[in-house]
């Protein structure tokens, strides 16, 4: 038997682990010891990843759309499909015309090599990943979070997205550190914090205002006179907060030598999530000045976001983060001083714009407005048939992590190896190649043999990889980029001047509720590549039979007003739409307002959509809703 080692393909904290193989086949997960993020530890998703390979729904071959149906054939034949099918787009409305699509799952090898498909081949703006996030400057690691006096934790509780963070904040108050939360649920974190600042359904942002302007009450300072005049406004009543617990998370903060500030990706689902982040790079700004070490994390939900943001699928960054404006003469030799620097379309403004739409591992359809897309040319790549790789034309088949070589970054800036423990079953071909393959059909060739090649040229163009190579990365844990490499992320460094925030939604007599969509209530329910890891998709979805309509969380004051017991279903109407749903009581929810995991509330119709400020990714506003007895 042998054991390969390699990086957890999940969410963004890359646990280290090992592959057994045998026979040609894994049959089974062990944790590395010596890993600095897992540190001898997996979660229930890692200990079965090797599940995804072995799953016969896998897609093995090509196919292609024929007479409404979707058929097997040749890569010949799809690759000839698909080149034709974007080739008839790029004539009929030039470059504007077709859309990409990166993922925030694949490799950096991958997302690279796509990057330089659609500004180099295709000469198209339209790059994008439907996770891109407006991330912050991650300026530290996980082991700041034990070695911090004190956590400052904005959005919900990370047990469920990323046990290794949670498991490091329980040690780090076993040691004695502080902590702070700010949430609207009051989860097993919370309950365990200093302070709990409880945000009203959306209104994290205002609270980290009001936080803002009790730190700088004292301050003269020229250089924050602007940041202190935008919240001079914020107050502990306007946040819905006591003024002792304001002054409390304050002390804490002023009195700290060494801060950690960290955010879950709750936050990304919020309408105010710029404002909010603006804020928290405001706050270790802050910080910074006034002699305390700041580290800002930011967790993200899928296991390459980062390096997918690395890599430039951005419609308005290249690879590295540089400008569509700057000089950047290693990439023009590499790609060719020609390639395509005009800002382009989000992913969620493609739809219905592009004639063609090349999409790498992503998917549209799981979002509050799903996308239309009967009259695009959809090409679809990915390990399974996702609800998307259902609409398309051409679908083709890509190898899993265990499959091939590559590399994935994680959230605190980790560059780690994954390694090929087995071949890809049937005909899948690992992304990149597709790529390679399709561009060249397109006349321009990819000069990459191997994932190392690919990674070659990233570590020549991309500035924080610069001195990285796979011979570097072996060793356990990989390398992180430079923590104080802040050139990239200059349009968001802190003490910037916060806008006013508007209202946010309110309660009224016809609805006397808000109904809030928590991202972090199972958020892997109905995820793709959970879906099809069987035994956790066991685990994840046993909640969702018991809650067949949809789960409410509702406070037991609420529930007793209401006349309602757990278990018994009751009529949610909004101004947009009524569903039925079955009660859950928990006194984690403050009064007046009601919770309903994010994935389920995607499909109930009710609540108000907007869209984010950052990407234009439509997401679930708090929304006033009125509740009955069923």
């Amino acid at each position: 038997m042998a054991d390969i080692a390699t990086t957890c393909p999940f969410c963004g904290c890359g646990c280290g682990l090992y592959l057994h193989v045998a026979e040609g086949r894994i049959s089974g997960v062990a944790p590395s010891r010596c890993h600095p993020v897992s540190q001898g530890r997996l979660c229930l998703k890692g200990w079965h990843a090797h599940e995804l390979m072995d799953n016969p729904a896998r897609l093995t071959r090509p196919f292609l759309r024929k007479d409404g149906a979707l058929a097997p054939v040749s890569w010949e034949e799809a690759l000839s499909a698909a080149a034709a099918g974007l080739n008839a787009a790029l004539r009929a409305g030039g470059p504007q015309a077709v859309g990409v699509l990166g993922s925030a799952r694949a490799a950096n090898e991958d997302n690279y090599a796509l990057a330089r498909f659609a500004r180099a081949t295709l000469k198209t703006p339209n790059l994008d990943c439907s996770h891109r996030t407006g991330s912050l400057p991650t300026s530290g690691d996980l082991a700041a979070l034990e070695a911090s006096d004190l956590v400052l934790l904005v959005g919900n509780d990370p047990n469920e997205e990323h046990p290794a963070v949670s498991a490091r904040l329980y040690r780090g108050r076993l040691n004695g550190s502080r902590l702070v939360v700010i949430a609207t649920r009051r989860h097993a974190l919370a309950r365990l914090a200093d302070v709990f600042l409880q945000a009203r359904p959306g209104g994290e942002a205002e609270v980290i205002r009001t936080l803002l302007r009790a730190l700088l009450a004292d301050q003269r300072s020229e250089a924050l006179a602007a940041l202190k005049a935008s919240v001079a406004q914020a107050s502990p009543e306007t946040a819905g907060l006591s003024a002792a617990d304001v002054e409390g998370a304050a002390r804490l903060l002023a009195g700290a030598k060494q801060v950690a500030l960290l955010y879950s990706s709750s936050l990304a689902a919020l309408p105010a999530a710029a404002t909010a982040r603006t804020a928290l790079a405001d706050l270790a700004a802050v910080g910074e000045r006034a002699g305390a070490k700041a580290t800002l994390l930011e967790l993200l939900p899928r296991n390459n976001l980062r390096g997918c943001l690395d890599m430039g699928v951005s419609p308005d960054r290249l690879p590295g983060y540089a400008s569509l404006v700057d000089s950047v003469p290693d990439l023009a030799r590499a790609w060719g001083a020609d390639f395509c620097r005009v800002r382009g379309l989000s992913a969620w403004e493609m739809p219905g714009k592009v004639k063609a739409l090349y999409v790498m591992g992503d998917d549209l359809t799981r979002a509050p407005a799903a996308p239309d897309l009967t009259s695009t040319f959809l090409i679809v790549q990915d390990i399974f048939l996702s609800p998307m790789a259902q609409q398309a034309q051409v679908v083709l088949p890509a190898a899993a992590f265990a499959e091939r070589d590559g590399t994935y970054t994680n959230q605190e800036r980790r560059v780690q190896r994954i390694r090929q423990a087995v071949t890809p079953p049937g005909e899948a071909w690992e992304d990149w190649k597709i790529v390679a393959e399709l561009s060249a059909r397109l006349g321009a060739s990819m000069p990459y043999m191997t994932a190392e090649n690919v990674f070659a040229e990233i570590a020549t163009v991309v500035p924080m990889y610069r001195g990285v190579s796979y011979q570097t990365l072996e060793r356990a844990g990989g390398a992180s980029w430079p923590a104080d490499m802040r050139g990239p992320f200059a349009w968001q460094r802190g003490l910037q001047p916060l806008p006013r925030n508007g209202s946010g939604p309110r309660s009224s007599a016809e609805f006397p509720f808000l109904l809030l969509a928590d991202a972090t209530l199972g958020p892997w329910d109905q995820e793709t590549s959970i879906a099809n890891t069987l035994t956790v998709a066991v685990e994840f979805t046993l909640i969702g039979r018991d809650y067949p309509t949809g789960m409410l969380y509702l406070h037991p004051e609420d529930a007793k007003q209401l006349g309602v017991r757990a278990g018994r279903n009751v009529q949610v109407r909004s101004a947009r739409g009524e569903a039925s749903l079955k009660v859950l009581v928990s006194d984690e929810t403050p009064r007046g307002v009601v919770l309903v995991p994010h994935w389920q509330a995607l499909r109930l119709g009710v609540m108000e959509i907007a869209a984010g400020s950052e990407t234009e990714r439509p997401v679930l506003a708090p929304t006033p809703v009125a509740i009955k007895s069923a």
